[in-house]
């Protein structure tokens, strides 16, 4: 299933590449990370995309060009884990939801905010 982290980026605030590709690399260390080049395919909406796997489930993710939003493909565990990771590299003032690709729920996430608890509040609107 393919679930979305965003932002509204008010007053130009954006996770820069460069920052989520470090803390990609630095606490999802087997993540394979790739950060597009400006003029490699795809480079108009992805910026950063990783694939993740463990125990047998895997999770390919993207970030969005303008740096506020979060693409993610695989099952909802590791999509919310990687939901969590992510509120806390999003200015604090903004709003992060969680929401499939359908937006059939929305979920916010708080910067107190754990994987279970998240994940509860999505199963909850199920």
């Amino acid at each position: 299933m393919t679930y979305l982290a965003v932002f509204e980026g008010k007053g130009g605030r954006s996770v820069d590449r460069s920052v989520l590709a470090r803390a990609l690399r630095s606490d999802w260390p087997g993540a394979e990370v790739l950060v597009s080049s400006d003029d490699g395919p795809g480079h108009e909406v992805r910026d950063v995309t990783w694939l993740y796997e463990e125990a047998g489930d895997r999770l390919e993710g993207c970030s969005h060009v303008d740096g506020t939003c979060l693409y993610l493909e695989g099952p909802l565990h590791l999509a919310v884990r990687f939901a969590v990771f992510y509120r806390r590299l999003v200015p604090s003032a903004e709003e992060l939801i969680l929401c499939d690709d359908s937006y059939s729920f929305d979920v916010t996430i708080t910067g107190e905010a754990s994987p279970e608890s998240v994940e509860r509040a999505v199963r909850a609107t199920w």
